[in-house]
């Protein structure tokens, strides 16, 4: 059962694939719907991923470093297509201004290793990845069911200011408290 948390967050991944083929070709209500059921799938089993690990004790370095990345590619990919494809409810700007800050976060993260430091996820960086979701959530609902889409709207606009606001304040943290990173000799480096 050591494999099962990192299957599910394997699984974010293979999900993407048909859910972003669906958003492509999507035409009717139904069509949106089932896109919908796949993106909540997808999104319960971040959640459970997680859990699994710590209830079975079989936390891995693999899954430390793949899970934030399969996040970040879902949340990113979702965004940045609905932002093209409806710009009237994802903003393309604040899309790319979360785009941004997962580049300089990633950047500086990539960095750490090479100098003795993991940087886990922090808790702001875990409710700005929750409001990207519900930002695309949203959208879907409001797109599969026209009586939502009132609520959907605003709700998709919060939740991208959130977004912004959670990532932007945890990038801040995340850099000065390791700003001594920059002053570190990197490890020796084995050579293989």
């Amino acid at each position: 059962m050591r494999w099962l948390p990192n299957m599910l967050t394997a699984s974010r991944l293979v999900l993407l694939l048909p859910l972003m083929v669906l958003l492509a070709t999507a035409h009717d209500a139904s069509t949106y719907q089932l896109a919908f059921a796949l993106f909540l799938v997808a999104a319960l089993t971040d959640a459970v991923d997680g859990w699994a690990a710590r209830r079975l004790q079989c936390e891995s370095t693999l899954g430390t470093f793949f899970d934030p990345l399969v996040d970040k590619v879902m949340a990113n990919v979702l965004l940045v297509f609905m932002a093209c494809r409806y710009p009237d409810w994802i903003p393309l700007w604040m899309v790319l201004l979360l785009l941004a800050r997962e580049f300089a976060v990633q950047g500086f993260r990539s960095m750490a290793p090479c100098v003795g430091v993991v940087i886990r996820t922090e808790m702001l960086s875990k409710l700005k990845l929750l409001f990207q979701l519900v930002a695309a959530g949203a959208l879907l609902a409001g797109l599969g069911w026209q009586g939502l889409l009132e609520i959907a709207r605003p709700v998709a606009w919060m939740s991208l200011a959130l977004a912004l606001a959670a990532g932007y304040v945890s990038m801040i943290a995340i850099f000065l408290k390791n700003a001594d990173l920059w002053s570190r000799p990197p490890l020796e480096l084995e050579q293989r």
